[in-house]
């Protein structure tokens, strides 16, 4: 039986090839009426964010995994990584493609899945450092997390914001701040 979850993997996999995603052309490729692709799915922009928060929420395990250090420098090293493997990373060539307020829409406003998602990772990551006593921030974690999104959005979005290249090094100097 084909689930939700089969539907935005198959839709995942047509992003990262860089195809458009068509909700009723996923449900017949997967066999499902067209009905129920779009209760999972919503339209083809809700779906694309579905994907991009996918995309983000692995990225995020990865930095995890791979970040050096302990405390503040193990925070740091994840953003870093987080930044520039976003930078590089598959929907930034969507991003290049789309209408930059669609984009920022998607990935970088409180009501596309993507900032929700990152702020609610970053929030449970941050709670369980200062509980483990790994790190004391200068305000709560929620206040803390939402500083660091929103910085690292403006640094990583830069390009579609004010038309500057994106600069991820000048961003973790400003990151730095907030958890030093």
């Amino acid at each position: 039986m084909v689930t939700q979850d089969d539907f935005v993997a198959l839709a995942r996999r047509r992003f990262l090839k860089g195809e458009r995603l068509d909700v009723a052309g996923l449900a017949g490729e997967l066999g499902v009426s067209r009905a129920t692709a779009y209760r999972w799915a919503g339209n083809a922009e809700q779906l694309t964010g579905q994907v991009i928060r996918t995309l983000m929420q692995d990225t995020f395990e990865l930095t995890k995994r791979e970040a050096k250090g302990k405390g503040a420098a193990r925070i740091v090293d994840m953003l870093m990584r987080g930044m520039r493997y976003i930078a590089s990373g598959p929907y930034r060539d969507w991003i290049s493609r789309e209408d930059p307020e669609r984009a920022l829409r998607l990935v970088a406003s409180q009501f596309g899945p993507v900032q929700q998602t990152t702020i609610r990772l970053w929030e449970e990551f941050l709670t369980a450092e200062v509980e483990k006593g790994d790190v004391r921030l200068h305000t709560d974690p929620h206040r803390t997390v939402y500083a660091i999104v929103r910085i690292s959005e403006s640094f990583l979005y830069s390009d579609l914001i004010v038309g500057e290249e994106p600069q991820i090094e000048k961003a973790l100097d400003i990151l730095k701040l907030l958890v030093y």
